[in-house]
């Protein structure tokens, strides 16, 4: 249990991002208080604000974020002062796939600049770190100090483990101490909350009334990503993972996407691209509305009003020679999109067709693991704001009508509300299933069974042996079930030749039995040093072990001779 007087989540997301917090008191009383910001833009209301950042010209210095961050720039570029500000939107993504990184990474943006990701993403948590203490000042009494508070930073399950590094290390640069900050799996997050939500009145299913051995298949569907894994309630009541996390990038930004093409396919003209450029409010007022009709889209028969800028008809005219109207009467597509003054009719055929590819991704994925991994689930847990989606939710129910689906009260709250709740008690999530195979690199006798000869050398550090350089030695193996807080079996080492300790560089790879760490699938994670020099003078072994069932990994090295103990934790290199 967390000795914390605070702890405080920071859900940053491809498209909304936002914070909540609770006292250790209420916790204590009931879990699920927790208090969240309410986001406001202009008419628009949210539970989270949009993730952009703007950054002044300097590259340092953070001018808005969010709502506030969209309208400053929409009034920069009405008045052609935008080119030398940097604004970036849905940057998250930049790290999705990412087994290699480091801090200076650079990522583009809206208009094409550059800066350090690292710079972006730390500005981006100082805002929402520093929004929260200012916004919640009053119920943050001026007995609660900074040091009062414990930090929890969300990030996709299906993220590489630089990845996750990566945002330790940027909220660490945003100012949150290194001993106040945990990372939390975002899916994880989401099935905690919805484990201590009460049965609701109105439904006989619920998370929290899940009997022990129970096991259920969490959907986290996001803007981005899609994170997807399956958890089974322990006898005490806790949670444990029975399939590594997997997924992909079929958030639903990529139906938004979808939507603004569609005037690409009608006018042919890239007039998005024109529009963003020359008139950023209109954009931003587009995108706002077509995201807002976009959680009600059913696939009822019908037609969704769309209200479109008098400026985007202006360009239509102007790159094509005619009217939107007329554009839309010569079309294939008249009978499906029509106009009527500042707005679009569509058909609902046109709206589902924007959802196919993305929704046809996630439930193939849902369906295998069914078949595979997931047999005996007989409940889906839809949490993350594109589970919000009507449409997403009527889909999920029509592909798997044998089994319960569950969509709790603000599904897109569940990730930042549960990950508040895991701060305060990381023993929620009893083991896990380790995503990759993780080991030590190392040196070895040459075998020619196994060893390619042009890997062979004379090591005259081991008695002129022939050796092999860049060996993997593996400590957990993919796939293996990991508890939260037992290490991995220890395995010795020493220093080679005269040293008295070594570098230990640890490697994580996609590949079961992986040999050496230099090969496809293998990627670096950091290294720890290990003096193998014990307090009366000698030099031995030191038992080497992992722990990998939270969500960091950490390291532990101790001397045979005498106990003494080295942990590590690893950064990315800069």
């Amino acid at each position: 249990m967390s000795t914390f007087l605070v702890v405080a989540s920071i859900d940053f997301g491809t498209t909304y991002s936002g914070w909540a917090y609770s006292f250790r008191h209420e916790f204590e009383k009931d879990p699920t208080i927790v208090h969240a910001k309410t986001w406001h833009g202009g008419n628009f209301v949210s539970q989270k604000g949009p993730t952009c950042i703007l950054i002044k010209p300097d590259g340092k210095t953070l001018e808005a974020f969010g709502y506030e961050a969209e309208t400053k720039y929409a009034d920069l570029a009405g008045e052609n002062k935008h080119k030398k500000w940097y604004y970036f939107r849905r940057f998250k993504m930049k790290l999705f796939d990412k087994e290699t990184l480091t801090m200076s990474l650079e990522i583009e943006d809206e208009d094409g600049k550059r800066l350090k990701a690292s710079t972006v993403f730390s500005l981006s948590i100082r805002y929402l770190k520093e929004d929260l203490m200012k916004t919640s000042s009053d119920k943050l009494r001026d007995d609660i100090t900074e040091k009062d508070i414990h930090w929890v930073i969300t990030v996709p399950a299906i993220w590489s483990e630089p990845a996750k590094k990566f945002m330790r290390k940027a909220a660490r640069e945003a100012g949150i101490p290194f001993g106040q900050l945990s990372v939390c799996l975002e899916p994880e997050a989401a099935s905690i909350y919805c484990r201590h939500l009460p049965l609701e009145k109105s439904s006989d299913t619920s998370v929290s009334s899940f009997k022990p051995g129970t096991t259920y298949l969490v959907l986290d569907a996001g803007g981005g990503t899609v994170d997807i894994t399956v958890h089974e309630i322990t006898q005490e009541g806790k949670l444990k993972e029975l399939s590594q996390a997997s997924g992909g990038p079929w958030g639903g930004t990529n139906v938004d996407d979808a939507f603004l093409a569609l005037f690409h396919l009608i006018t042919g003209v890239d007039i998005i691209e024109r529009l963003k450029r020359e008139n950023m409010e209109d954009y931003l007022e587009l995108v706002r509305n077509f995201e807002v009709k976009k959680r009600d889209i059913t696939d009822k028969a019908g037609t969704t009003l769309i209200r479109i800028p008098v400026s985007m008809m202006d360009l239509a005219e102007e790159m094509t020679g005619k009217t939107l109207k007329q554009i839309l009467q010569d079309s294939p597509e008249k009978q499906l999109i029509r106009q009527d003054r500042d707005k679009l009719k569509l058909h609902t055929g046109v709206l589902l067709a924007l959802f196919d590819i993305t929704v046809e991704k996630i439930v193939s994925h849902v369906s295998t693991l069914f078949q595979n991994t997931a047999q005996d689930c007989k409940t889906i847990l839809m949490v993350g704001g594109f589970s919000d989606s009507k449409l997403l939710q009527e889909k999920v129910r029509s592909a798997f009508n044998n089994v319960s689906i569950i969509v709790p009260p603000d599904a897109g709250l569940a990730v930042l509300k549960g990950a508040v709740i895991f701060g305060h008690n990381k023993r929620e999530i009893v083991s896990r299933i380790a995503r990759y195979s993780y080991g030590l690199e190392t040196v070895t006798d040459f075998d020619p069974e196994k060893h390619p000869v042009e890997r062979m050398y004379i090591d005259s550090n081991r008695h002129d042996k022939p050796s092999v350089k860049k060996c993997f030695f593996k400590l957990i193996k993919k796939g293996d079930t990991v508890e939260a807080e037992k290490e991995s079996e220890p395995k010795p080492f020493r220093p080679s030749g005269h040293g008295t300790g070594f570098a230990a560089n640890l490697y994580c790879s996609s590949q079961t039995n992986p040999l050496f760490v230099d090969e496809d699938g293998c990627n670096f994670i950091g290294h720890f040093n290990v003096s193998c020099l014990d307090k009366i003078g000698n030099v031995g072994y030191a038992d080497v072990s992992l722990l990998v069932g939270g969500t960091e990994i950490e390291a532990r090295a101790v001397l045979q001779s005498t106990l003494e103990e080295v942990t590590a934790t690893f950064d990315l290199p800069d």
